[in-house]
């Protein structure tokens, strides 16, 4: 809402002008935050009370009413006020007032007696209406029209006004059945063309015999009740057969003429039947069982099958007839060629046959003198599903001979034919002194080679020599070939001095002999050692030849030498045994923060001295250290920046600026915890040293 100042009349000219500025300008010293007359406005006029007014003092109010043809506005204050010469308030206090469509309108219901219309206008400075209202009296319809075979619901009503209707129904024999059809809508209701006479909306019914013939579709079936007789209005609904297709809609209704309608449907062929089988094959890729036109069917044949050499697959296809294509033939077993034979080979007798089929197995072997070429005794084919042999046919080749075995140092136990022939077999020794590598006897195979291969004579070292007192060993041959191990041990209670094994080796490289002598089983027993101050971190009674004995000081003493000593075979310990002196511990430098109160260089275990921090908040207070078990200092001498008098400091500054009483005992308990941890780790450091 905008507010507007005062307007002010209008101003003189000339000189009559300037002496009205004069007196103005006087009366405005004298009379300072007056107004003059208030606004006017088309709108709104002022009450009687302030009309005579010429001057109106500040924060002076006055108050307007609204002129004929408009009314007041709640939202908005109707008044003004004088405000430092000017006058201040809203303009829109006063609203036009409206008439409400000019027009009134009336219900279609009733027709109306008098005038049609009267307008909204202002009469003597008011709003009103220029004539009288009409009446409106409801429309009238005639009674509703009879039916034969009929009648309707509204029997007991005399006058039937706008908007009513009636429902009819047809009359059913004694026993309650209905020999009669409507034919119709079966309720109509009073409505007017002109707004005055009034007039049913549509025709009555009638009630009459109508009914169809019994509704049959080829190919299709009633997915609806069946019933005896079809009526008017009686509804079914179809679906075709199996493979079948419905053309047309597939309910219809008994009409009033005896027909139905929409026309009864038709049942049209959409599918082939199922595909034929085909012997030993087996229908590939088929999906659902509806055949249209153009579906292909694939027929696989199985493994080992085939319509014709080659050929696995063959296809049908669904014509426009709903018929197949031409049916393939049967799937026949597939058959390989027979192997070609060669010279020097035969089929065994047991797998000869005249067609050969697919699994088929046979053996080809070769005649007398001859020799599979890289195979062995015989071949094995096999017929496979794509009509060809596993692998070719074999050759056989004239059956080799095998070398002369020539064995260094051995020869042949029994002298054979000088012709070796593959299965000759030969058994080979060794001269006196020599051992054979592997097995002694060798076979010639087929590819002329003998088979393990030839062995070798080889020298070996004499039988390993005995110990005394020893346990009884017995080697796992009589033969001891270059880098044989030969292991020792003793009989209970004796010791074994020396390697525990000796081994064939050669020092010239040509012959043979053990790595070194045997070993001794001797009584070998240590003295107990004994170390002064010193104790067995495992304590024993006996110290045979081996016993391995672990030393460690006692408190106060630490360990000089090797911590651990063997029993050796001299009866003596090996190395020394160690030896525990007195712990010793130099005198801590004083340093910048820490003053040592020392006069000595060194100290023994569990004597103490005594040190100082200088930045310490009890000036003069000592601490003390003392010498602990490894030579250390225990708690160490050292000094610690004390942060307990700046922690003060900032809680004192923190307590001054306001900081809450509740911040403030955070605070200090944080610092107790601080101190309690400085507390702890100096008894803990303290214990340390004792231990």
């Amino acid at each position: 809402m905008r507010m507007l100042p005062a307007l002010g009349s209008a101003r003189p000219k000339g000189r009559a002008a300037a002496l009205v500025l004069l007196l103005t300008a006087a009366l405005v010293v004298g009379t300072q935050g007056d107004c003059d007359a208030p606004p006017r406005f088309s709108f709104a006029e002022l009450k009687e009370d302030y009309l005579q007014n010429k001057t109106f003092s500040a924060s002076q109010v006055v108050e307007y009413r609204c002129r004929p043809g408009y009314m007041r506005n709640s939202k908005a204050r109707n008044t003004y006020i004088c405000d430092k010469d000017t006058w201040k308030g809203m303009t829109n206090f006063c609203l036009q007032q409206p008439c409400y469509n000019s027009l009134h309108s009336f219900s279609h219901r009733y027709r109306l007696v008098g005038n049609s219309q009267i307008r909204c206008v202002i009469k003597d400075g008011h709003v009103a209406w220029d004539g009288n209202v009409p009446i409106c009296d409801p429309i009238p319809c005639l009674p509703p029209p009879k039916i034969a075979n009929g009648d309707h619901n509204g029997g007991d009503v005399t006058l039937f006004t706008y908007g009513a209707s009636v429902t009819y129904r047809c009359h059913a024999d004694s026993r309650g059945r209905k020999h009669f059809s409507m034919v119709g809508d079966a309720s109509i209701f009073c409505t007017t063309n002109d707004n005055v006479n009034g007039v049913w909306n549509k025709p009555a019914p009638e009630c009459k015999v109508v009914s169809c013939r019994e509704p049959q579709v080829e190919h299709g079936r009633l997915q609806s009740r069946y019933r005896a007789e079809y009526t008017y209005g009686d509804t079914v609904i179809f679906d075709c057969d199996f493979r079948y297709m419905l053309l047309g809609s597939d309910t219809t209704m008994c009409q009033e003429d005896g027909s139905w309608d929409p026309p009864l449907p038709q049942c049209q062929r959409s599918s082939c039947d199922d595909p034929p089988d085909v012997q030993n094959a087996v229908k590939a890729r088929l999906a659902g069982n509806l055949f249209p036109v153009e579906t292909v069917i694939t027929y696989e044949c199985q493994t080992g099958y085939e319509f014709s050499p080659g050929v696995v697959m063959q296809n049908i296809s669904c014509l426009p007839d709903y018929t197949w294509t031409e049916i393939p033939p049967p799937c026949e077993r597939i058959s390989c060629p027979n192997p070609a034979i060669k010279k020097g080979m035969h089929i065994s007798s047991w797998g000869k046959k005249s067609t050969y089929v697919v699994g088929d197995i046979i053996r080809i072997f070769c005649d007398s003198g001859y020799v599979l070429k890289d195979s062995d005794d015989y071949v094995v084919l096999q017929c496979t599903n794509d009509g060809t042999w596993n692998r070719a046919a074999p050759e056989c080749i004239p059956e080799p001979r095998c070398p002369k075995p020539v064995i260094d140092h051995g020869r042949e136990v029994y002298k054979s034919k000088n012709d070796y022939t593959v299965g000759t077999q030969v058994k080979i020794e060794c001269d006196e002194g020599y051992m054979i590598s592997i097995q002694e006897s060798v076979t010639c195979r087929a590819d002329g080679n003998w088979f393990p291969t030839l062995p070798y004579c080889q020298q070996g070292c004499g039988p390993p020599p005995q110990i005394t007192h020893g346990l009884d060993i017995n080697p796992t041959s009589s033969f001891f070939p270059y880098g044989y191990r030969m292991k020792y041990d003793c009989a209970a209670g004796l010791s074994l001095i020396g390697d525990e094994s000796i081994y064939c080796t050669s020092e010239d490289g040509v012959n043979l002999e053990w790595s070194g002598p045997a070993p001794e089983c001797r009584a070998v027993r240590c003295p107990r050692p004994v170390v002064e101050n010193g104790e067995m971190v495992t304590p024993q009674h006996t110290f045979p030849y081996g016993t391995t004995v672990r030393f460690s000081c006692k408190e106060g003493f630490a360990l000089h030498g090797n911590a651990e000593s063997r029993c050796v075979a001299d009866g003596s310990w090996q190395p020394a045994l160690p030896e525990c002196q007195p712990v010793k511990c130099r005198a801590p430098k004083s340093k910048e923060n820490l003053q040592i109160f020392s006069d000595r260089e060194e100290y023994e275990f569990n004597e103490s001295l005594y040190y100082s921090c200088k930045q310490s908040n009890n000036l003069g207070e000592t601490s003390l250290s003392t010498c602990s078990t490894g030579g250390s200092w225990m708690p160490p001498p050292n000094c610690k920046t004390f942060h307990a008098c700046k922690k003060i400091r900032q809680i004192r500054e923190t307590f001054e600026c306001g900081v809450p009483l509740a911040e403030l005992r955070t605070l200090l308990e944080v610092q107790k915890l601080y101190l309690e941890i400085q507390k702890l780790e100096k008894d803990l450091g303290a214990r340390g040293g004792r231990s």
